[in-house]
């Protein structure tokens, strides 16, 4: 691929405690299954400052986050993404939504391949090529089988306390009639089991939601499920169809879905139909619980009566329908052959997904790419997430009241020799912003440039004179070295790497100096502050879109001051 055999991918994306499964199965598919290797960012408005684009050679923007969206990625950074010279790809959900904006942020971006849910035959018309000439495009699933699932113990159908289970939650009337089916048949469904004595728990409320192992258990308790196909029936290319029917609601809450098509969508509803297999029907398939569907093409993965029970839209087949749930051993063979030929089919595994880009990838990937230089280690890119001040990972565990990042080429003197500390040595200095008691130092050696010094020497100054003087060994030769100061009481305002001229020559590509004010109230302020912001994020992905976008000025001015605000230096 291009000359190397793995290729160094950045994965751009946005997660969080509480995110639905598929979320978290699809993210980590990608370094479990890819003969590439994956790193993984959490991220939301900006890119951390450490990061440096250059040093990977492909970079992959997940669904989880909204291209055209500045607080899920800056306008600055979209510019960084802009230059960046690799391979870019980039991964769509949410198709029939701010289509001309997604479109032109992908375009600015200089995408080279998109992977949306709009199947083959309508993605021209979505994905215009003329705005995204060159572009490869290619048609993917909402969700795959999760393989943990596929393995799992299950009740037998005959242990199982629930008739049929479902949830659902009522989608926004702008996404087209299509939607409606989603609560529909819930509601048609609960009102005819009470005459067939069904035992049900079927719910399309909010409060009502159920999430990671809770669903599992509550899916593999059920003998049946209900579903629809996903997706939409309208796509609104330029936003004004939400932003329409939004500022109609705001003014009248119990507004008709008839009312509101007729007024905003009547022209646009069915005109290009997204309708996709559901990630649900690869749950209920890997754990063996039947599947009642109105009828739909399901992305030609199911076919009706051999992978599930259709059911049609005004339940007019009840009576069929439940004979077959009653019966263990008509379920039972439908319900095996989802099993045999859907859940442990290698076609619908996150790990042919990722195949497919990797393929897709090596298809795609030309001469003019700039491949990384001093490529991230594993052990550097996880510290730096861990270690920064920045919300960027939702399971960062320190707080620190200051943190200095250095790239060699902005140390305020680039090179020290000779007699200004010892005449055997030789190294770089970088002038602190102030004084700082020092905690830890992290360096990373440019292994392009010549190997790691087996020993170095780390002098911490104060106002000119030396405070403390570390030597660390490096026989290994690793090109990432941590020095833990955190034991030490020292206050430094400047920071000098030593090379012993008896060493080959070294040279220093970043490094990261970790320290703190002494006042401990502080700290503890930062810390409360940062972890109110993951608190106030959670929060914020329950909400449902309308209230997002009614609060979205005010939670971005909250979240930039909490975030930004407590880390200015006075």
């Amino acid at each position: 691929m291009g000359g190397q055999s793995k290729k160094k991918v950045l994965l751009l994306c946005n997660y969080y405690p509480g995110a639905a499964g598929t979320i978290f199965d699809h993210i980590f598919a990608f370094p479990n299954h890819s003969e590439n290797d994956y790193y993984i960012l959490s991220i939301l408005g900006n890119l951390p400052k450490w990061l440096d684009l250059s040093r990977f050679d492909a970079l992959v923007f997940h669904y989880s986050l909204i291209a055209s969206y500045d607080n899920y990625i800056s306008p600055a950074d979209r510019l960084r993404i802009r230059e960046f010279a690799g391979f870019k790809a980039a991964f769509v959900q949410d198709d029939y939504r701010w289509i001309n904006d997604t479109v032109n942020a992908f375009a600015y971006m200089g995408i080279h391949a998109l992977f949306p849910l709009t199947g083959p035959e309508i993605i021209d018309q979505v994905y215009s090529p003329t705005k995204l000439p060159g572009v490869r495009k290619t048609t993917v699933l909402a969700g795959y089988v999760p393989q943990d699932l596929v393995n799992i113990t299950v009740k037998p159908y005959t242990e199982r306390n629930l008739d049929v289970g479902y949830r659902a939650r009522k989608l926004p009337a702008w996404m087209g009639s299509h939607t409606l089916q989603k609560w529909q048949i819930a509601e048609k469904f609960l009102a005819d089991a009470p005459q067939y004595g069904l035992k049900v728990d079927i719910s399309c409320s909010e409060e009502d939601r159920i999430y990671g192992d809770h669903w599992i258990e509550f899916l593999t308790n059920c003998k049946a499920t209900l579903g629809t196909e996903s997706g939409a029936s309208v796509c609104d290319f330029t936003g004004d169809i939400q932003r329409n029917v939004e500022a109609h609601l705001s003014r009248h809450p119990n507004e008709s879905f008839d009312r509101l098509h007729d007024l905003y969508f009547k022209d646009e509803d069915g005109k290009i139909m997204m309708n996709v297999i559901s990630p649900r029907c690869f749950e209920a398939a890997a754990l063996r619980t039947l599947m009642i569907l109105y009828e739909g093409h399901y992305s030609g993965v199911l076919t009706p009566w051999r992978h599930y029970v259709p059911l049609k839209r005004d339940h007019s087949n009840m009576d069929e329908v439940v004979r077959i749930l009653r019966s263990p051993e008509a379920a039972g063979e439908i319900i095996q052959q989802a099993y045999e030929e859907v859940a442990k089919n290698e076609k619908y595994s996150y790990r042919a997904m990722v195949q497919l880009v990797d393929r897709i990838m090596q298809e795609e990937w030309r001469p003019s790419f700039v491949a990384a230089k001093n490529a991230y280690l594993d052990e550097e890119f996880e510290w730096l997430k861990a270690h920064f001040p920045a919300i960027q990972s939702w399971n960062t565990q320190k707080f620190h009241d200051h943190s200095f990042f250095f790239s060699a080429k902005r140390a305020n003197r680039p090179t020290i020799k000779g007699p200004e500390l010892d005449a055997n040595a030789s190294g770089i200095e970088f002038v602190l912003e102030r004084t700082i008691k020092v905690e830890g130092v992290a360096i990373r050696w440019d292994t392009e440039c010549a190997p790691p010094p087996k020993i170095f020497e780390i002098v911490g100054l104060k106002e000119g004179q030396i405070a403390k003087q570390w030597t660390q060994e490096n026989l290994s030769r690793k090109a990432f070295q941590q020095i833990d100061c955190s034991l030490e009481d020292i206050s430094i305002d400047t920071l000098q790497v030593l090379i012993r001229k008896s060493d080959e020559p070294s040279a220093v590509l970043e490094i990261v100096v970790m320290g703190a004010d002494s006042c401990v109230t502080a700290r503890v302020l930062k810390q409360n502050s940062m972890r109110f912001v993951y608190f106030l994020q959670f929060i914020w992905s329950k909400l449902p879109d309308q209230v997002r976008k009614v609060l979205r000025p005010v939670a971005q001015r909250i979240r930039t001051i909490l975030e930004f605000g407590s880390l200015r230096r006075p």
